[in-house]
């Protein structure tokens, strides 16, 4: 995470930029699946797995260099990564249970 601090220091892309980087990302990781999983009119990419965890490790790289540009410092990321993982990650669980019911 450390890393991926510094480099987003590093990269002059605007709040903005790198929100439609990560637009850019997500698309990739979409037509991966979608080559992947052989979906109709995307299969001829001949994408596999390896395809989707490259795009899928792209992605979440871009997601956290946008919330690291939202921090004031190292310490501030860290805390805040920990923290709404905690929460999202909680969140999602408590929807899970519910679906188990």
């Amino acid at each position: 995470m450390d890393r991926i601090f510094d480099l987003t220091l590093q990269d002059p892309k605007t709040l903005q930029e790198r929100a439609l980087k990560l637009c850019e990302e997500a698309g990739e990781l979409a037509q991966a699946v979608l080559s992947a999983t052989k979906a109709p009119g995307s299969a001829y990419k001949e994408l596999g797995l390896e395809d989707v965890r490259e795009e899928a490790a792209d992605a979440a790289i871009v997601a956290l260099s946008v919330l690291a540009q939202t921090c004031a410092d190292e310490e501030q990321f860290n805390a805040e990564l920990k923290r709404l993982f905690a929460e999202k990650a909680a969140k999602w669980s408590k929807v899970l249970a519910g679906n188990a019911a």
